[in-house]
């Protein structure tokens, strides 16, 4: 029975299944319809060239997978020669050969199947198969078509944890969520061989080529520019999120001038800047270039003329990346504007840097970020917290 198709943002799954149960022998069993499913795909990127692809094993028994297929839309086939047992509740990544082994979990160093990316590719419009015994055990179709920087660093995964039931998972797909730090490789983020998170909105701020979406009532620019040089001089990682803040405004030129200037004076500074938590240089600096690229592209003629120099300096910051290269490419040179605080966290951020009289949840003065702001005992303690958590989370993992 063909469920109806589940849309969810530019990608669309269907998910069809049919029975089949046949004893293997004491290795174990072909699978029933739904007893193996897709979990999570990274489609062929630009990034380094792989693609992969996770099945998951929701039934009590042991599977057998030996002689069953895959497939995609082109005609490619995959065939399973050799056995491969999926145990209960348990995953089976499929990758091309350029992925390497350190970018799977510490409990995946290998995949359980790996072929040549000739041979077998997850294209941006693609229907996946999986057959054993000439049955239709599960299959997905999707089509990426955004030219959103997930295409080639985030995978799409299922909401499918092993402990959740079956009516609250449904057929729902989202983007890995970043937030949740599941990286590997090079600032790409995927969970292969393991659970995967709970799908939801990333980015409940985000607005794209809308600037009246985003626009903050009653900002005091000039007191804001003196919080953005406070927060500078302190030589921190999070220093430029005060002109990342306000990028989606409507500047004058004045403003755009001392903007050019603050970013001639301080991008570099950010390479060699403190890192707070999970922000690190690499993470200021295309906040910095994403924040310039924006106020150039949203402004006049006369805004353009004051920030030239900067935006060009800007559009060639993502090179020197050691991460985030691919989403900085997009965000600060891509064909759409990515407007808003994005995400909760720098929403919250935001609302501690901008200065707006009147308007409830930002600063009423540079005086009042003055007295709030934290002090360097106060962001040592945050840190060496932070950095406890996540080696004991590393420990465990």
């Amino acid at each position: 029975m063909r469920n109806p198709l589940i849309k969810f943002g530019l990608m669309t799954f269907s998910i069809l299944g049919l029975t089949a149960c046949q004893k293997v022998d004491s290795l174990g069993s072909l699978p029933h319809a739904g007893d193996i499913v897709f979990t999570e795909i990274m489609p062929l990127d630009t990034a380094d060239g792989s693609n992969w692809m996770e099945l998951y094993n929701t039934s009590d028994t042991s599977i057998q997978l030996q002689q069953c297929i895959l497939s995609n839309k082109t005609g490619q086939i995959l065939t399973i020669s050799e056995s491969l047992m999926v145990e209960p509740e348990h995953f089976a990544v499929f990758s091309s050969s350029a992925v390497e082994s350190t970018a799977l979990p510490p409990s995946l160093s290998q995949p359980n199947f790996d072929f040549p990316v000739d041979d077998f590719q997850l294209n941006s419009n693609e229907t996946l198969k999986l057959l054993c015994d000439n049955r239709l055990i599960d299959q997905i179709t999707y089509d990426v078509n955004s030219p959103e920087y997930m295409n080639i660093t985030t995978s799409w995964q299922r909401h499918y944890r092993p402990n959740e039931p079956a009516d609250s998972i449904s057929n729902a797909w989202c983007h890995t969520n970043p937030l949740e730090n599941y990286e590997y490789g090079s600032a790409k983020f995927a969970t292969p061989g393991r659970a995967n998170s709970f799908c939801s909105s990333i980015a409940p701020f985000i607005a794209y080529d809308n600037q009246a979406a985003v626009m903050i009532e009653g900002i005091d620019l000039e007191a804001t520019l003196r919080v953005a040089e406070a927060e500078m001089a302190r030589k921190s990682a999070t220093s430029e999120l005060v002109i990342w803040g306000i990028r989606d405004q409507v500047i004058t030129p004045e403003i755009a001038r001392k903007v050019s200037e603050l970013y001639f004076s301080n991008i570099d500074m950010l390479y060699e800047s403190t890192p707070f938590t999970a922000i690190d240089w690499n993470h200021a600096v295309w906040h910095f270039a994403w924040a310039i690229s924006n106020l150039y592209r949203n402004g006049d003629a006369v805004i353009k003329n004051e920030l030239q120099l900067a935006y060009e300096d800007a559009q060639k910051r993502p090179e020197t990346l050691d991460l985030f290269k691919y989403i900085a490419i997009n965000y600060v040179r891509g064909e759409r504007i990515v407007m808003g605080d994005v995400h909760t966290p720098a929403h919250e951020a935001v609302q501690k840097l901008i200065v707006a009289p009147g308007n409830a949840g930002y600063l009423n003065s540079y005086e009042e970020y003055y007295e709030k702001r934290r002090g360097p005992i106060t962001t040592k303690a945050i840190n060496a917290v932070y950095i406890a958590g996540k080696s004991l989370s590393d420990l465990f993992q």
